[in-house]
Protein backbone atom coordinates (compact mmCIF):
# COMPACT_ATOMS: atom_id res chain seq x y z
CA UNK A 1 0.00 0.00 0.00
CA UNK A 2 1.22 3.51 -0.80
CA UNK A 3 1.06 5.58 2.37
CA UNK A 4 1.71 8.79 0.44
CA UNK A 5 -1.41 8.15 -1.66
CA UNK A 6 -3.54 7.55 1.44
CA UNK A 7 -2.18 10.71 3.03
CA UNK A 8 -3.08 12.74 -0.08
CA UNK A 9 -6.61 11.28 -0.24
CA UNK A 10 -7.18 12.11 3.43
CA UNK A 11 -5.96 15.66 2.84
CA UNK A 12 -8.29 16.13 -0.14
CA UNK A 13 -11.23 14.61 1.77
CA UNK A 14 -10.64 16.68 4.89
CA UNK A 15 -10.53 13.54 7.02
CA UNK A 16 -7.96 13.16 9.77
CA UNK A 17 -6.02 9.99 10.40
CA UNK A 18 -7.65 9.62 13.82
CA UNK A 19 -11.12 9.98 12.29
CA UNK A 20 -10.42 7.33 9.64
CA UNK A 21 -9.02 5.03 12.32
CA UNK A 22 -12.27 5.38 14.25
CA UNK A 23 -14.36 4.65 11.15
CA UNK A 24 -12.49 1.49 10.14
CA UNK A 25 -12.04 0.39 13.75
CA UNK A 26 -8.24 0.20 14.00
CA UNK A 27 -5.79 1.86 16.44
CA UNK A 28 -4.69 5.35 15.37
CA UNK A 29 -1.05 4.30 15.53
CA UNK A 30 -1.69 1.66 12.86
CA UNK A 31 -2.88 4.27 10.36
CA UNK A 32 -0.19 6.76 11.34
CA UNK A 33 2.38 4.07 10.52
CA UNK A 34 0.67 3.34 7.19
CA UNK A 35 0.69 6.95 5.91
CA UNK A 36 4.43 7.26 6.60
CA UNK A 37 5.50 4.42 4.28
CA UNK A 38 5.07 3.28 0.70
CA UNK A 39 4.92 -0.34 -0.39
CA UNK A 40 3.86 -1.44 3.09
CA UNK A 41 2.13 -4.77 3.55
CA UNK A 42 -1.46 -4.24 4.77
CA UNK A 43 -4.15 -6.72 5.71
CA UNK A 44 -6.42 -7.09 2.67
CA UNK A 45 -9.62 -6.77 4.72
CA UNK A 46 -8.37 -3.52 6.27
CA UNK A 47 -7.39 -2.22 2.84
CA UNK A 48 -10.92 -2.90 1.56
CA UNK A 49 -12.50 -1.12 4.56
CA UNK A 50 -10.29 1.93 4.01
CA UNK A 51 -11.11 2.11 0.30
CA UNK A 52 -14.81 1.67 1.01
CA UNK A 53 -14.82 4.40 3.67
CA UNK A 54 -12.94 6.82 1.42
CA UNK A 55 -14.91 5.79 -1.67
CA UNK A 56 -11.80 5.13 -3.77
CA UNK A 57 -10.91 2.08 -5.91
CA UNK A 58 -8.48 -0.42 -4.49
CA UNK A 59 -6.12 0.09 -7.44
CA UNK A 60 -5.33 3.71 -6.51
CA UNK A 61 -3.81 2.58 -3.21
CA UNK A 62 -1.43 0.28 -5.08
CA UNK A 63 -0.49 2.63 -7.91
CA UNK A 64 3.19 2.46 -8.76
CA UNK A 65 3.77 -0.74 -6.79
CA UNK A 66 5.04 -3.63 -8.88
CA UNK A 67 3.13 -6.81 -8.22
CA UNK A 68 4.49 -10.28 -9.01
CA UNK A 69 3.59 -11.67 -12.42
CA UNK A 70 0.73 -14.13 -12.47
CA UNK A 71 1.61 -17.74 -13.43
CA UNK A 72 1.20 -18.47 -17.12
CA UNK A 73 -0.56 -21.56 -18.50
CA UNK A 74 2.60 -23.69 -18.45
CA UNK A 75 3.35 -22.78 -14.83
CA UNK A 76 -0.24 -23.49 -13.80
CA UNK A 77 0.02 -26.88 -15.52
CA UNK A 78 3.15 -27.65 -13.49
CA UNK A 79 1.33 -26.76 -10.28
CA UNK A 80 -1.58 -29.00 -11.25
CA UNK A 81 0.73 -31.92 -12.00
CA UNK A 82 2.70 -31.36 -8.77
CA UNK A 83 -0.50 -31.62 -6.73
CA UNK A 84 -1.21 -35.03 -8.24
CA UNK A 85 2.10 -36.45 -6.97
CA UNK A 86 2.35 -38.51 -3.80
CA UNK A 87 4.71 -37.57 -0.96
CA UNK A 88 7.66 -39.49 -2.48
CA UNK A 89 7.18 -37.81 -5.86
CA UNK A 90 7.00 -34.36 -4.29
CA UNK A 91 10.22 -34.95 -2.33
CA UNK A 92 12.04 -36.02 -5.49
CA UNK A 93 10.66 -33.03 -7.42
CA UNK A 94 11.75 -30.65 -4.66
CA UNK A 95 15.27 -32.12 -4.75
CA UNK A 96 15.50 -31.55 -8.51
CA UNK A 97 14.20 -27.98 -8.15
CA UNK A 98 16.68 -27.20 -5.35
CA UNK A 99 19.55 -28.62 -7.42
CA UNK A 100 18.61 -26.58 -10.50
CA UNK A 101 18.17 -23.39 -8.47
CA UNK A 102 21.68 -23.83 -7.02
CA UNK A 103 23.08 -24.35 -10.53
CA UNK A 104 21.38 -21.25 -11.92
CA UNK A 105 22.40 -19.08 -8.96
CA UNK A 106 25.97 -20.33 -9.26
CA UNK A 107 26.11 -19.48 -12.97
CA UNK A 108 24.69 -16.01 -12.32
CA UNK A 109 27.25 -15.47 -9.55
CA UNK A 110 30.11 -16.52 -11.85
CA UNK A 111 28.92 -14.25 -14.65
CA UNK A 112 28.65 -11.27 -12.31
CA UNK A 113 32.16 -11.74 -10.85
CA UNK A 114 34.53 -8.95 -11.91
CA UNK A 115 37.70 -10.21 -13.55
CA UNK A 116 41.20 -8.89 -14.26
CA UNK A 117 44.02 -9.97 -16.58
CA UNK A 118 47.52 -10.87 -15.39
CA UNK A 119 50.51 -12.32 -17.27
CA UNK A 120 50.83 -16.11 -17.23
CA UNK A 121 54.43 -17.23 -17.76
CA UNK A 122 55.01 -20.54 -19.51
CA UNK A 123 57.67 -21.54 -16.97
CA UNK A 124 58.81 -20.24 -13.56
CA UNK A 125 62.08 -19.14 -15.16
CA UNK A 126 60.22 -16.76 -17.47
CA UNK A 127 58.88 -14.89 -14.44
CA UNK A 128 62.41 -13.67 -13.76
CA UNK A 129 62.07 -10.95 -16.36
CA UNK A 130 61.84 -7.50 -14.83
CA UNK A 131 58.78 -6.88 -16.96
CA UNK A 132 56.62 -9.07 -19.20
CA UNK A 133 57.54 -6.74 -22.05
CA UNK A 134 61.12 -7.99 -21.88
CA UNK A 135 60.11 -11.53 -22.68
CA UNK A 136 57.63 -13.21 -24.96
CA UNK A 137 57.16 -16.26 -22.78
CA UNK A 138 53.77 -15.27 -21.39
CA UNK A 139 50.07 -15.02 -22.25
CA UNK A 140 47.15 -13.12 -20.77
CA UNK A 141 45.41 -14.96 -17.93
CA UNK A 142 42.04 -13.99 -16.45
CA UNK A 143 41.38 -14.25 -12.71
CA UNK A 144 38.82 -12.75 -10.26
CA UNK A 145 39.51 -9.06 -9.61
CA UNK A 146 39.50 -9.74 -5.87
CA UNK A 147 42.61 -11.95 -6.15
CA UNK A 148 45.86 -10.49 -4.76
CA UNK A 149 47.87 -12.16 -7.54
CA UNK A 150 49.59 -9.94 -10.10
CA UNK A 151 51.18 -12.69 -12.20
CA UNK A 152 50.98 -16.45 -12.69
CA UNK A 153 53.40 -19.21 -13.71
CA UNK A 154 52.91 -22.69 -15.11
CA UNK A 155 54.77 -25.07 -12.82
CA UNK A 156 57.31 -27.39 -14.44
CA UNK A 157 58.10 -30.55 -12.46
CA UNK A 158 56.68 -32.64 -9.63
CA UNK A 159 58.78 -31.38 -6.70
CA UNK A 160 55.81 -29.48 -5.17
CA UNK A 161 53.20 -32.21 -5.55
CA UNK A 162 50.61 -32.96 -4.30
CA UNK A 163 50.06 -29.29 -3.38
CA UNK A 164 51.12 -27.89 -6.76
CA UNK A 165 50.86 -30.36 -9.63
CA UNK A 166 53.19 -30.54 -12.60
CA UNK A 167 51.82 -28.32 -15.36
CA UNK A 168 49.37 -26.47 -13.10
CA UNK A 169 49.03 -22.70 -12.86
CA UNK A 170 50.26 -21.02 -9.67
CA UNK A 171 49.04 -17.51 -8.81
CA UNK A 172 51.76 -15.28 -7.40
CA UNK A 173 52.20 -11.89 -5.73
CA UNK A 174 55.30 -9.76 -6.27
CA UNK A 175 56.82 -8.02 -3.27
CA UNK A 176 54.93 -10.09 -0.70
CA UNK A 177 56.72 -10.84 2.57
CA UNK A 178 57.86 -14.46 2.77
CA UNK A 179 57.55 -16.25 6.09
CA UNK A 180 58.66 -19.72 7.15
CA UNK A 181 56.44 -22.29 5.42
CA UNK A 182 55.46 -19.98 2.56
CA UNK A 183 56.00 -21.05 -1.04
CA UNK A 184 57.73 -18.69 -3.41
CA UNK A 185 59.65 -18.33 -6.64
CA UNK A 186 63.35 -18.05 -5.83
CA UNK A 187 66.29 -17.31 -8.13
CA UNK A 188 69.09 -19.71 -7.16
CA UNK A 189 72.06 -21.01 -9.14
CA UNK A 190 70.99 -19.17 -12.29
CA UNK A 191 67.60 -20.89 -12.18
CA UNK A 192 64.12 -20.02 -10.93
CA UNK A 193 62.76 -22.52 -8.44
CA UNK A 194 59.33 -22.91 -6.86
CA UNK A 195 60.07 -24.00 -3.28
CA UNK A 196 58.92 -23.80 0.33
CA UNK A 197 60.93 -21.29 2.36
CA UNK A 198 62.42 -21.75 5.82
CA UNK A 199 65.20 -19.99 7.75
CA UNK A 200 66.80 -21.31 10.94
CA UNK A 201 68.06 -19.39 14.00
CA UNK A 202 71.57 -19.20 12.50
CA UNK A 203 70.38 -17.51 9.32
CA UNK A 204 70.71 -20.56 7.09
CA UNK A 205 67.99 -20.70 4.42
CA UNK A 206 66.32 -23.88 3.21
CA UNK A 207 64.18 -24.21 0.09
CA UNK A 208 62.21 -27.43 0.40
CA UNK A 209 60.37 -29.59 -2.09
CA UNK A 210 56.88 -30.31 -0.79
CA UNK A 211 57.16 -33.71 -2.46
CA UNK A 212 59.60 -35.40 -0.10
CA UNK A 213 60.34 -38.04 -2.71
CA UNK A 214 62.12 -35.17 -4.47
CA UNK A 215 64.16 -34.08 -1.47
CA UNK A 216 67.13 -34.28 -3.81
CA UNK A 217 65.87 -31.00 -5.26
CA UNK A 218 66.04 -29.19 -1.88
CA UNK A 219 68.35 -26.19 -1.71
CA UNK A 220 70.38 -25.14 1.35
CA UNK A 221 72.02 -21.72 1.49
CA UNK A 222 74.44 -21.26 4.37
CA UNK A 223 74.46 -17.86 6.07
CA UNK A 224 78.26 -17.87 5.73
CA UNK A 225 78.06 -18.39 1.96
CA UNK A 226 77.30 -14.74 1.32
CA UNK A 227 74.80 -15.64 -1.39
CA UNK A 228 71.94 -13.20 -1.88
CA UNK A 229 68.63 -14.99 -2.33
CA UNK A 230 66.15 -13.31 -4.63
CA UNK A 231 62.42 -13.94 -4.29
CA UNK A 232 60.38 -12.96 -7.33
CA UNK A 233 56.99 -13.63 -5.79
CA UNK A 234 54.97 -15.48 -3.20
CA UNK A 235 52.79 -18.34 -4.43
CA UNK A 236 49.23 -17.86 -3.19
CA UNK A 237 47.82 -21.14 -1.88
CA UNK A 238 44.40 -21.97 -0.47
CA UNK A 239 45.96 -23.73 2.52
CA UNK A 240 49.39 -23.82 4.14
CA UNK A 241 51.90 -26.61 3.55
CA UNK A 242 53.49 -28.22 6.63
CA UNK A 243 57.24 -27.86 6.80
CA UNK A 244 59.25 -31.10 6.62
CA UNK A 245 61.12 -32.25 9.70
CA UNK A 246 64.69 -31.07 9.66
Amino acid sequence: MRGSTLKEILKQSGITVSELARRVDVPQQTLYSMVKRDNQKVDFDLMMRICSELNVPLECMCEGITSPAMPDAEEMNLVSRYRRLDESGRKLTNLVIDHELCRVESEVSEESTEMKIIPLYATPAAAGYASPALGEDYTDYMIPASSKADFAVRIDGDSMEPYIADGSVALCKRGAIIHDGDVGLFFVDDDMKCKQYCQDYAGNVYLFSANRKRSDADVEIKASAGIMLMCFGKVLLEKSIPLPEM
